[in-house]
């Protein structure tokens, strides 16, 4: 029975190459686009599975599970194309049982392979050679591996020939890639010891000039190529593969299939390009080069330029379409990138009248050259729809916005009165209940003292204090909610003037002084030594730094410090008033300068209304500044106010 094969793919040739492969050894074939696989792929099914490179990374996921196929292959990318390589190293490191077939791989040893999978699975995978690297130039050398690693190579490197030796009595070398000359030998001389570490280890020189090196000698000792500087890194991967091939013949002692090599190479370039420039063919397809040169066309082209296929090809892709369309279709092949596909539009110059097309863009491999497919659609029955359409459509809206927009602002109003009243009623019923059940439970308190003649004046006194600053707390919540209800309606007083901004904060500490002594914090001033003439209203900002002041006070702890820093930025005024608190979690830094708001880690146990911060911050938008939190590094919280020093 024959082994039921998986190619899931993007376009690649690779893939083309392998299907074909994977046919002439008798496999039964399904050959999918990446695209697929989100309609669901049972991969129980298939003997063998191949992943193209180019699937975009997101796609791990659902291939996670083949991480225990016995029989998975990855078709790796060219490895100067640094951005399909790193999605292909994703995929190589999230699937290690997968066989890596590259793209400068012969067909033949491409069969080879696939034989050993089919009959023994992953566990005879192509073994890759282990290179030392060696060369003076420190430079050149780490270019020379940048390019070896690319291609998924085991690579060390030494610049000296007793380096590179100590190298080799750690680890077994394969291949050794050496410069000529060095100071303490020369790279044959070194080879033969290297031998003697390694025996099976196979040599590639390179020179600048191929005189210095004794052909004779170097063919003695086993040297097997001499590259002449300078060399380009696809000669130095091509040296390097026939030289781990004719190891691996040695080693493996086989044949390697030849049959039918011609055959199959016409075979796999004529399968890909028929498959790619024909499908679809009553549309107009053109396979073009990315400088726009048009390599070949369809008969469904010819008609629609009105050109003959030589006249086809001697013109570039760019110059048949109006100025801007070429320009955007230039930028989009410029950026394709990993996605291999885009769609844009396009227009066609003609004598009878302009025709809009729709161009679909598939980048392809054309003979190891980065190439594009297009295929045309004609959307000029389209183009009439849609502005019909369009206009039809602008008709309505307005018809519509018309009829609705008095019913809107209503519903609008009406939600959002509703969301006032009940933020309102939810924070107001508490705030009001707390202090009022306070005062009544101690005037019964004390009622109940005096009915049974027990009167004592410390117990009275006690109630008393306890009424007393429950009644205080009520009515600096009915301040705090006429002075919002006056800002909101836009009648609270504001009569600005310069003022000494300095002698404002120093007033607002001498207010709070008392709190502060209680409690044994010390406040650390920084201000100017010249006066700060800022134009405000002395009342208001007055407020301000007393709440600023009380705050930082009610949430520090004892024997702590406040500092409070002014400084002038530009014609700006900068105050920012730290404490050593508990501070802000960093998602409430914003919320607790709403109305009826604290933070979560001083609502507890602190008391409070929320109105102050909304107040504060209803008073510096009136001076047309801004004010903000931040917490400190090492605990609290700062806050920060910046005011124009003139509002005119």
């Amino acid at each position: 029975m024959s082994n039921k094969v998986l190619i899931i793919d993007s376009n690649s040739v690779l893939a083309m190459r392998l299907k074909v492969l994977f046919e002439l050894l008798g496999g039964q074939v399904e050959h999918i686009h990446y695209n697929m696989l989100d309609k669901g792929i049972t991969f129980t099914h298939y003997d063998v599975i191949a992943i193209a490179h180019g699937i975009p990374s997101h796609y791990l996921t659902l291939l996670s599970s083949l991480k225990e196929h016995c029989k998975l292959i990855l078709l790796a990318p060219k490895p100067d194309n640094n951005e399909h390589l790193e999605v292909f190293s994703q995929f190589n490191k999230a699937l290690p049982n997968g066989i890596v077939v590259y793209p400068f791989f012969a067909n033949k040893e491409i069969t080879h392979l696939l034989e050993r999978v089919l009959e023994v699975g992953a566990s005879q995978r192509l073994v890759l050679p282990t290179v030392l690297l060696v060369d003076h130039d420190a430079i050149r050398l780490e270019l020379l591996a940048i390019s070896l690693r690319g291609a998924q190579l085991t690579v060390f490197t030494a610049t000296t020939i007793g380096s590179a030796l100590k190298v080799a009595s750690k680890d077994h070398i394969d291949l050794l890639i050496s410069d000529f000359n060095f100071e303490d030998g020369t790279g044959v001389e070194m080879f033969v010891q290297l031998k003697g570490l390694s025996p099976n280890c196979r040599c590639l020189l390179f020179t600048s000039r191929a005189s210095q090196v004794d052909m004779m000698e170097a063919i003695r000792q086993g040297v097997e190529d001499v590259l002449l500087k300078p060399f380009d890194e696809s000669e130095l991967l091509q040296s390097l593969h026939k030289l781990w091939q004719t190891e691996l013949l040695r080693r493996q002692n086989q044949e390697l299939v030849e049959r039918l090599q011609e055959t199959v190479d016409a075979l796999i370039e004529r399968d890909s390009l028929l498959r790619v420039i024909y499908k679809h063919t009553p549309d107009p397809i053109v396979l073009f080069k990315r400088s726009g040169a048009i390599i070949e066309a369809n008969d469904a082209s010819i008609r629609l330029l009105n050109l003959s296929q030589s006249e086809i090809q001697a013109r570039s892709l760019y110059d048949l379409f109006a100025t801007d369309c070429t320009d955007s279709l230039k930028l989009a092949i410029k950026e394709v990138g990993i996605k291999w596909h885009f769609n844009c539009e396009l227009v066609l110059p003609q004598a009878s009248g302009d025709i809009p097309l729709m161009g679909t863009f598939n980048e392809i491999d054309h003979h190891g050259e980065v190439a594009f497919a297009v295929i045309f659609k004609n959307v000029a029955h389209l183009k009439k729809k849609q502005q019909v359409l369009e206009e039809a459509k602008e008709v309505l809206e307005a018809e519509v916005q018309a009829r609705t927009s008095q019913l809107q602002s209503a519903k609008d109003a009406a939600e959002a009165a509703n969301l006032s009243k009940s933020e309102f009623l939810a924070n107001m019923s508490h705030e009001l209940r707390t202090p009022m059940h306070s005062i009544l439970s101690f005037a019964r308190f004390g009622l109940d003292r005096l009915s049974s003649g027990e009167a004592p004046i410390d117990k009275l006194q006690k109630y008393l204090s306890r009424i007393e600053t429950s009644g205080e707390r009520l009515l600096l919540l009915l301040n705090n909610l006429l002075d919002l209800s006056r800002l909101d309606a836009g009648r609270f007083p504001f009569n600005p003037s310069n003022y000494d901004f300095t002698s404002i904060i120093k007033t607002g500490i001498d207010d709070v002084a008392g709190s502060a002594l209680a409690k044994k914090i010390q406040f650390e001033l920084c201000v100017p030594s010249a006066p700060i003439l800022l134009y405000c209203d002395q009342d208001q900002m007055n407020q301000v730094v007393r709440n600023l002041l009380g705050n930082a006070l009610k949430f520090s702890p004892e024997n702590s410090q406040i500092k409070v820093a002014v400084d002038l930025i530009g014609n700006k005024v900068a105050v920012a008033i730290s404490d050593q608190g508990v501070g802000i979690p960093d998602d409430e830094l914003e919320q607790v300068f709403s109305k009826f708001v604290q933070s979560s880690k001083t609502n507890n146990g602190a008391g409070g209304t929320g109105l102050g911060l909304a107040i504060c911050k209803e008073f510096i938008l009136l001076h047309k500044g801004c004010i903000y939190a931040s917490n400190n590094e090492f605990g609290g919280a700062t806050v920060h106010i910046e005011l124009p020093l003139s509002q005119h």
